[in-house]
């Protein structure tokens, strides 16, 4: 348990935490310089359960809090800027830059600076997630609502979480643009590419500009989208009587 001295330290971020768990098939990784919040932390040394991380912990208890060190920030003599813009992102077993999904609703979409990492989950109406890349295969994340965890990352595009739940990377496409094609054209372009036909609303188009042809699409043209997804059509008409110049 961390006293409360070192809690308030830990949420200033002025010290490095170490997790842990039993001695057996555990791996201990040191990171690079990082910055938390605009706070400097020269390194943070963890021991995680590889194991654990895995595919079958579904029983996987989320990473704790251990010791903490102190780090002053006097130390460090070398600006902020200067650290970052000379650190070199390790390379992982696939691009994590990208949006996933959990094989549900959620679409966390990652980002990774510098071996920072930014997890947007507002797809689920929850707080970002922050984290690192502990090493090629391994990262650690910390769910402000939840806990923090860490991950496998296995080829081609998958992310096996300590607590057992995986997140596959959605190879996203841009929706074609089907505007002023006639309904059946537009099926046959979006079907090509990957994607369904929604809903279809025919509207009368007192401008005269289309006749029986699309006059609308949702997603919009050139939207990055999950492949199967359902794109909506407007279709325009002319209006009735000769209403047109």
């Amino acid at each position: 348990m961390l006293n409360a001295n070192d809690r308030d330290a830990v949420n200033q971020g002025l010290h490095p935490l170490t997790f842990g768990s039993g001695p057996k098939g555990e791996t201990t990784m040191r990171v690079r310089n990082k910055i938390f919040g605009g706070v400097l932390v020269a390194s943070l040394a963890t021991v995680l359960n590889v194991a654990g991380a895995g595919a079958g912990a579904a029983s996987a208890a989320p990473l704790t809090p251990a010791l903490v060190t102190p780090v002053e920030a006097s130390a460090h003599t070398t600006s902020v800027s200067a650290r970052t813009s000379t650190a070199a992102a390790t390379p992982l077993v696939f691009d994590v830059n990208g949006t996933f999904t959990d094989g549900g609703s959620a679409r966390p979409v990652i980002s990774d600076v510098n071996d920072i990492l930014t997890v947007d989950m507002s797809s689920q109406h929850r707080p970002t997630a922050t984290g690192v890349v502990i090493n090629s295969d391994t990262i650690l994340v910390t769910f402000p609502d939840d806990a923090t965890y860490s991950a496998k990352l296995q080829a081609p595009n998958t992310i096996r979480w300590s607590n057992g739940s995986t997140w596959q990377k959605l190879n996203l496409v841009r929706v074609p643009d089907v505007g002023e094609e006639t309904r059946s054209v537009a099926t046959s372009i979006l079907n090509s590419a990957g994607f369904a036909v929604g809903r279809v609303t025919t509207v009368v188009d007192w401008r005269c500009n289309h006749d029986h042809t699309v006059s609308g699409q949702t997603p919009g043209a050139g939207t990055l989208a999950v492949p199967g997804t359902a794109v909506n059509l407007t279709i325009g008409v002319l209006p009735t009587g000769g209403q047109c110049p």
